[in-house]
């Protein structure tokens, strides 16, 4: 499928605004100044006023989980995506990166090529964390090895399974006057001393599966391959409740840990030969992010890995499936003044 040069550009555009974060500047000042700022410069220092130019290696993923009743074995379609590599810059709000795959380092090419649109745009505010994703996927092949097939060295591959996944958590910052997001995971601050914060907020999520004949092959279940279900459909909604933390060890080594649990009201559908079948209840999802590094004035290496993940019920069978969607960053980070204001604030790193 020959990708479309403009939504390929909107992509860059969006999934380098997962580098952004809008805070209110420091101001450039001299010895005995004070500034008036709106957080406690002992806990953090914050670097919005300066180009943050990085490199990166990534991977992303969206994929899912079936776990059948007792006598079937429980199989999963993963993605098979090469790590890229990838540049950007960012100013205040806006960030712009490209990044391309490296697929010398494809794992396996009897797994299939998994196609992808990835628009994501995290953006780690002083009070505020918001994350939109708008994710298609398409080929996957069926986990574990010679499941559905005849040979137990080769995989079910299905080009035609898509997943698609649209939505947006918005969760506020409790204590942002002394703990910032930023500073582990988009690099234009600098968190100097251990804090946390509650978080509070909700997240919305449409997610759709489908594919061409069942998911299920023959060999594995034929009740279900009869069945022919073949399409899911997820809508979720619901507020939720969260907990981040830095620890900080002699200043410039950090680890960052947020979970957060949302608790909403979902609508599922599945679609085969005959079915139609609605399910509405309620449920949980969660979020995660991890990241580790180090962090000075001018310069900042970190390691992030975020996931989300949900779970449904089947109506028709009794299975469980579970989609799951994220992504790793390694990522070196230098911050550049642009005037003498911002010279003053990033210096020389301190002890």
């Amino acid at each position: 499928m020959k990708p479309n040069p403009y939504l390929l550009l909107l992509s860059l555009l969006i999934v380098g605004g997962a580098n952004a974060q809008v805070q209110a500047p420091e101001r450039g000042l001299s010895k005995g100044q004070t500034a008036a700022v709106d957080h406690d410069t002992a806990y953090y220092r914050s670097f919005s006023g300066t180009i943050i130019g990085r490199i990166y290696l990534s991977r992303s993923y969206l994929q899912f989980k079936m776990e059948p009743p007792a006598g079937i074995p429980p199989m999963s379609y993963p993605v098979n995506k090469p790590l890229s590599l990838g540049v950007g810059l960012t100013y205040k709000s806006f960030s712009f990166s490209f990044s391309k795959g490296l697929n010398f380092l494809q794992s396996n090419k009897d797994k299939g090529a998994t196609k992808s649109t990835d628009l994501q745009m995290h953006l780690y505010k002083r009070k505020w964390t918001i994350d939109l994703v708008a994710a298609f996927y398409r080929g996957y092949y069926l986990n574990p090895r010679g499941l559905g097939v005849g040979d137990s060295h080769d995989y079910y591959v299905r080009p035609d399974v898509k997943i698609k996944m649209i939505g947006s958590s918005v969760y506020r910052v409790l204590n942002s006057k002394r703990f910032c997001y930023g500073a582990g995971l988009s690099q234009n601050a600098w968190q100097q001393r251990s804090a946390g914060s509650f978080l509070l907020g909700g997240k919305a999520f449409y997610i759709t599966i489908g594919g061409d004949s069942s998911f299920v092959p023959y060999s594995v279940d034929s009740a279900y391959y009869k069945s022919n279900i073949h399409k899911l459909h997820v809508f979720e909604i619901g507020p939720g409740i969260g907990y981040a933390y830095t620890l900080v060890l002699q200043k410039h080594y950090f680890l960052l840990g947020s979970f957060e649990e949302n608790f909403n009201f979902r609508l599922s559908h599945e679609t085969g030969n005959g079915i139609g079948a609605n399910r509405a209840g309620f449920s949980t999802n969660y979020m995660l992010r991890l990241a580790a590094g180090y962090n000075t004035n001018k310069w900042g290496l970190s390691l992030a890995w975020l996931t989300t993940g949900t779970k449904l019920q089947g109506k028709e069978f009794d299975y469980k499936y579970t989609i799951t969607a994220g992504n790793y960053r390694l990522v070196y980070a230098r911050r550049l003044a642009i005037n003498r204001k911002m010279k003053n604030i990033i210096g020389p790193d301190p002890d």
